[in-house]
């Protein structure tokens, strides 16, 4: 990532969803929520939708609260139409277990990776890269000029003291 790039940071917040370009770097925190990243370099266009919950009806517009939502949406924002998919790269980051709790229905995040899974195989998209699961936390970016992506995994407070 350049210094001009690192000038052009957008945080996307839980919940939304940024379309990027140019010197635009597109970025997520992530625990529980699932980040899913489009690269479409034939159009030079960037999205990131940063979900916190697997399904659900949308209220507004440009949310992302949803992932079942948020994959049309992200698609339709970027102006990729259903011929084209095959031209867009996907990535898929978070789903993490932050908290030991056994919900009933399983674990938000292993429920908001299986949601992005499939939301996306619906349509046809194929995940070029994945970083799911696990107990930590992650931070997906997107760098439009560059047109990659990365994902840094964020140590907990325990592990980092005793590193």
């Amino acid at each position: 990532m350049s210094m001009q790039s690192l000038s052009q940071m957008s945080h996307v917040l839980s919940g939304q969803m940024q379309i990027g370009h140019g010197h635009q770097v597109l970025t997520a925190l992530l625990g529980s929520c699932v980040g899913i990243g489009m690269i479409w370099r034939k159009q030079g266009r960037c999205g990131l939708a940063h979900c916190f919950l697997p399904d659900g009806v949308e209220a507004g517009e440009g949310s992302a609260r949803y992932v079942s939502a948020a994959v049309p949406r992200l698609l339709a924002m970027m102006g990729v139409r259903r011929e084209q998919y095959d031209e867009v790269d996907v990535v898929i980051a978070g789903g993490a277990r932050m908290l030991n709790l056994r919900p009933v229905g399983g674990a938000v995040g292993t429920r908001n990776i299986e949601a992005a899974r499939s939301h996306l195989s619906l349509r046809g998209l194929q995940v070029s890269f994945q970083d799911v699961g696990g107990s930590q936390g992650r931070r997906l970016s997107i760098d439009c000029d560059q047109q990659t992506f990365s994902v840094v995994r964020i140590a907990r407070e325990q592990e980092a003291l005793a590193a």
